[in-house]
């Protein structure tokens, strides 16, 4: 099966090439004033693999670098408190990881309140889906505000395409989170593609528990629903209350013989999604740590960084639940995807 506008040379490319985790080479000669710089990390669900290639990275710089960290565990009440005191100690940097954080420190382009967002002191996130969707800048590129970073995510356009090479699709279904921002997004872009190719989509939001957020419990519940549908995929989106819960998720799905397609790497690697593009998270932080040193090093002015994707993403199957769900991925897949065993 060929994919239109994704050849068989590029995805070999994508999927070879993001196992690297290169960013592009730019110049860092320029030095700063002696002295450390000091940047303030907002993490949403504790540091993973974009916080380990972020430290890697300025880390092999050499530069004079402070990190503080500060976790919201979750709850985006807390970012407020956060704000709050970077606006008290000044650091010369933040860093925020996600969507939700990202959007609640900088606030939505065109409607920024000083009293509450960051609007002097430069910002750099990584992992967020959807950095124009959420309403975060108005379009990629440069921003011209106080804030640049890393999306982490293929386009949904090259996903709905990885996803239909490797099986035909008739009907898709995709689980959400119906409080976030991002999950919105992702499932409005998912309907559109689908109609686009005559899939019909099966989207179901979390029950919500008695404190109005989703539960975790619901989710056996939930995907039996679904699996009496019998959707040629189920559709495993960027939303942290999945990766949260990716483990039940995936093994309750596989249990069900619903075949997963993931949009990020854990759920391929750390649970039992059968297969995904994604992007490998090391590699966005260290996207997003070169951004950094633009700022602190080289003085470049935030808002005149571009805010990127990664050029390569990685298409990965897991042959064991292949093997359990008796569902190989097809030759033409095999020739670029990355196998795990």
């Amino acid at each position: 099966m060929r994919l239109t506008g994704l050849s068989r040379r590029h995805m070999l490319r994508l999927a070879t090439g993001a196992a690297a985790a290169l960013v592009p080479a730019r110049s860092l000669a320029a030095a700063g004033p002696a002295g450390p710089k000091r940047v303030m990390m907002l993490l949403w669900r504790g540091e993973t693999a974009a916080e380990k290639g972020f430290r890697a990275y300025l880390e092999a710089s050499g530069a004079d670098i402070s990190l503080t960290v500060r976790d919201a565990n979750l709850e985006i009440e807390r970012v407020a408190g956060f704000i709050a005191e970077a606006r008290a100690t000044r650091p010369d940097l933040i860093y925020t990881w996600g969507t939700e954080i990202t959007r609640a420190v900088v606030g939505p382009a065109g409607a920024v309140d000083p009293r509450l967002h960051i609007t002097d002191i430069p910002v750099v996130f990584s992992v967020v889906t959807h950095p124009v969707g959420s309403g975060i800048v108005p379009h990629i590129g440069a921003s011209g505000r106080n804030v640049t970073g890393v999306s982490h995510v293929a386009p949904m356009a090259t996903q709905v395409k990885a996803l239909m090479a490797y099986r035909p699709v008739a009907r898709v279904a995709c689980i959400y989170n119906s409080i976030t921002n991002v999950s919105a997004v992702t499932v409005r872009e998912l309907r559109d593609l689908c109609r686009q190719q005559g899939i019909e989509l099966v989207a179901e939001a979390f029950p919500l528990d008695e404190e109005g957020r989703p539960d975790a419990s619901a989710i056996p519940r939930l995907l039996a629903g679904i699996a009496e549908r019998k959707p040629h995929f189920l559709y495993l989106g960027t939303d942290s209350f999945i990766a949260a819960n990716r483990a039940v998720i995936t093994d309750t799905a596989r249990q069900l013989r619903l075949p997963t397609f993931a949009a990020t790497e854990v759920l391929v690697r750390e649970a039992s999604a059968l297969c995904g593009l994604v992007a490998p998270y090391d590699a966005v932080g260290r996207l997003a740590a070169l951004k950094v040193l633009e700022v602190l090093r080289e003085g470049r002015p935030v808002g005149s960084i571009p805010i990127e994707t990664l050029s390569r993403f990685s298409y990965i199957v897991n042959m064991r639940v292949a093997g359990e769900l008796g569902l190989y991925p097809p030759l033409a897949v095999l020739d670029y995807a990355e196998i795990l065993r």
